[in-house]
């Protein structure tokens, strides 16, 4: 396995292809008018600056599914950057062509064959509907879903795979902890489910063993995309941890890469025709990697500043505002009970008075129910404050989690 050369990495095509691909994608954004603003003024793709999360945001603001003439699909995308969650518009046919495509890969990579059963924990809550979109995709591979969702009581969870005997396990690796949890704590075990399929969240160590342990999996699969890219990757977790096979007519490029060739991971999805999807950066840091004679891509994490936290995105751009009164903050994630995330805030104040308030402003800002631990705030003095080893800077941001 080696790093790919090439600034550039695409799966299904040479250099000309993909130059042809991008040039096509390059035009239909710059006619598009979500995208005039920003590509205007480019003469070739290669010029195009990259997409963000805030020029999604200001390109979408004011539009309305009123306004069109045949009906779209919308995707919910999670996290704070920008003020507030991102509904991005696709269309349908185009939106059914790429699951479409994604069932056949999941089918040729053996994630799913027409006997498997799945267990369906993703969350489906207002427009964030992932558990969705995986029944959707079982249904294009023949298979079975059990589509309880996130939100159901752990023991209708519980019933249904004793009742089903399902082969697959699927869910966000925190949800998945906090059920792991429930049939250990009411004593309860769940019969052995060969298989797991995790998205939304890195899987960590600790939880893979946790969760391998209590529900003896044997083989996990993992898939990766974004709410505004759809699925389009797919990984053998088991034999290649981090390591994702990509659909046709994606291409994929590495932002500012380092010596080792992890950069920004940059997204140009050409399915997306009606609402242009062009170099689209979805906040993750990657590289395209040459395995077996086929180009793959490794994913490493979240960028700086951003993380993930029971399956939505975020930065760290609200945390001032919750720390307002403060002398100075640091957010630190870590595994609180049973090994589920936690997020404290440690800030550094002259009146105790504050902390209530700036614990209920937390809560809020990151959308937890009342009486949870999920959240907390902790007064620390300058000293407690992690400083960054590389950068002797106090860091906005530690991830304790392992």
């Amino acid at each position: 396995m080696s790093p790919d050369s090439g600034w550039i990495g695409s799966v299904g095509g040479d250099s000309r292809a993909v130059d042809d691909m991008m040039a096509r994608a390059f035009e239909r954004a710059r006619r598009h008018p979500f995208w005039r603003h920003l590509y205007r003024d480019g003469g070739h793709w290669r010029d195009a600056p990259v997409c963000q999360k805030s020029d999604l945001l200001a390109a979408l603001d004011g539009f309305s599914p009123a306004g069109e003439d045949r009906g779209i699909y919308l995707v919910r995308s999670g996290g704070s950057a920008g003020g507030g969650p991102l509904i991005f518009p696709v269309d349908i046919a185009e939106n059914h062509a790429q699951r479409q495509a994604l069932a056949g890969h999941l089918l040729a990579r053996g994630v799913f064959t027409p006997r498997s059963v799945v267990l369906n924990l993703f969350a489906y809550t207002g427009l964030y509907r992932t558990a969705a979109i995986v029944d959707d995709l079982l249904e294009r591979c023949y298979a079975t879903t059990l589509p309880m969702s996130a939100q159901s009581p752990y023991s209708d969870m519980r019933a249904a795979a004793a009742l089903f005997q399902p082969t697959h396990l699927a869910g966000t690796p925190s949800v998945l902890t906090l059920f792991a949890n429930w049939c250990e704590e009411s004593g309860q075990p769940l019969p052995q489910i060969p298989q797991l399929l995790y998205a939304g969240e890195l899987m960590r160590d600790s939880v893979r063993e946790r969760l391998c342990r209590t529900f003896g999996i044997r083989q996990i699969w993992s898939l990766y995309g974004a709410a505004e890219t759809g699925i389009w990757a797919v990984c053998d977790a088991t034999a290649t941890p981090g390591l994702f096979s990509i659909l046709p007519r994606i291409v994929l490029e590495i932002a500012s890469p380092d010596a080792d060739g992890f950069g920004e991971i940059v997204v140009t999805n050409t399915w997306r025709e009606r609402f242009p999807l062009f170099r689209y950066s979805q906040g993750d840091v990657g590289r395209i990697v040459v395995r077996d004679g086929e180009r793959m891509l490794e994913v490493r994490g979240r960028r700086p500043r951003t993380f993930r936290f029971y399956e939505i995105s975020y930065d760290d751009s609200g945390f001032p505002a919750v720390a307002e009164g403060c002398a100075a903050w640091q957010a630190v994630l870590d595994l609180g009970a049973g090994g589920c995330d936690r997020l404290g805030l440690h800030v550094v104040c002259d009146d105790p008075a504050i902390l209530p308030v700036v614990a209920e402003r937390l809560r809020r800002h990151m959308k937890q129910d009342e009486g949870g631990d999920t959240t907390y705030v902790r007064a620390v003095t300058f000293a407690d404050l992690h400083i960054d080893p590389t950068t002797a800077k106090t860091a906005t941001l530690v991830d304790r989690r392992r």
